[in-house]
């Protein structure tokens, strides 16, 4: 099948093979039920990509003021279902399917997940391949499992990440944990850890409540987990070196040459180059640049940013030791724990892209400002799938059972 990333200009391309995520579920006997559309290449396309959208996924005005008050959404606002694995969530979340693949590179399985209120994956960098997946950064890309319990997650995940003809399986029969004696866990301060106001407009009610609910699961957890403690992480101030983001400038420094690739693995396509791609969309404005859509330029920065392999190297290096060095493993080792735990409305997701490392979401409750879900991310270092599963059916055996969204 074409896969356009929500590009007009792909609709017709073709593949000269399959992906190898897909070889795989169909190798185990899945039936593959639909593909989810996005805005094209997941957001990347212009700055305006997204103002308001509904918990179904349609977009709504939502951008107004009253007098001073600026009432103007975000794009990970509260009508937000967050993105770029918005289709594939509210698929799962509305029944459409029982599991659902998606790709994230800074959050686009975690936070869609969580406004589906879904459980999901993003598993250890390189452990699913990506051959196959149109690519945002091979550096940071992932593809990873969303479903409706911890259990149909593990049963993907083993799908995902086995090799055709191989019967090693394992992920599934290791989920054994009953609650959470066996976990060190630290947390993450729902008052220190929450998005920006240029992300999410601040609406106290809801604030309020993401805090209430927060602490309340994490004194829950507490009553049986071996250890459980709040931890400190390093700031995702500290991407920033040399006047450069060392996470979104080597993506959009590379995104040219890594996109051209995946576009030369096609045995069709009416675009070869991300040159080719800008034309098509001003050639076809009425369709792919619509009237608050009419924005390409993350598209054109790429196209003419240049970075030398020396910067970019350092970019890199500094990113991973972010991540990893200083950001990740530090804690979990400064302070003991196996694992950490934190609000999934947060930017923990950039750190733990960066770092390359396994997190998952857990559904928490509903937000009664405007029912939308609210869930917790989980996160450790790389390899760390098997412990998080095991935490996931924990938290499902503690927790009321997940329930669809009302608007669902």
């Amino acid at each position: 099948m074409n896969t356009t990333g929500g590009s007009l200009a792909l609709l017709t391309s073709r593949p000269s093979k399959s992906a190898e995520v897909i070889e795989r579920i169909v190798e185990a006997g899945m039936i593959i039920i639909g593909k989810a559309q996005l805005s094209e290449l997941a957001g990347f396309k212009g700055s305006n990509i997204m103002t308001g959208w509904s918990a179904l996924g349609g977009q709504t005005q939502s951008a107004y003021t009253t007098g001073d008050v600026d009432l103007t959404d975000r794009i990970l606002g509260h009508s937000s279902p967050s993105g770029s694995s918005t289709g594939s969530t509210v698929g799962v979340s509305a029944g459409y399917a029982p599991l659902a693949i998606g790709t994230d590179t800074g959050g686009s399985l975690i936070t869609p997940s969580t406004r589906a209120a879904l459980y999901t994956l993003r598993s250890t960098m390189n452990l699913v391949p990506q051959d196959g997946l149109i690519p945002l950064s091979h550096l940071f890309d992932t593809a990873g499992p969303m479903a409706k319990s911890p259990a149909d997650l593990a049963n993907l995940l083993d799908v995902l990440v086995t090799p055709k003809g191989s019967g090693k399986r394992k992920f599934h029969s290791q989920m054994i944990a009953d609650d959470f004696r066996d976990f060190k866990i630290g947390f993450l301060s729902p008052e220190k850890w929450s998005f920006d106001s240029d992300l999410q407009r601040p609406v106290p009610e809801a604030t309020a409540q993401i805090k209430k609910d927060t602490l309340a699961a994490y004194a829950k957890i507490a009553l049986t987990a071996k250890a459980f403690k709040e931890v400190e992480l390093v700031s995702i101030d500290a991407f920033e070196v040399n006047g450069r983001h060392s996470f979104y400038d080597i993506q959009a420094a590379r995104f040219k040459p890594t996109f051209e690739a995946y576009l030369g693995t096609l045995e069709y396509s009416p675009v070869r180059s991300l040159d080719e791609l800008i034309r098509f969309n001003q050639e076809h404005a009425e369709k792919a640049l619509p009237p608050g859509y009419d924005n390409q330029d993350q598209l054109q920065n790429a196209a003419t940013m240049t970075m030398s392999d020396e910067e970019h190297d350092f970019l890199l290096a500094h990113a991973r030791k972010v991540g990893r060095d200083i950001g990740i493993d530090k804690t979990l080792k400064e302070y003991d724990v196996d694992l950490v735990i934190a609000p999934a409305d947060s930017p923990v997701n950039l750190l733990v892209s960066a770092a390359g490392y396994p997190s998952a979401t857990m559904p928490l409750s509903y937000l009664q400002y405007n029912g939308r879900p609210i869930g917790l991310v989980a996160f450790t270092t790389a390899g760390g799938e098997g412990m998080l599963l095991n935490f996931l059916r924990a938290y499902e055996n503690t927790f009321p059972k997940r329930r669809p969204p009302s608007l669902l």
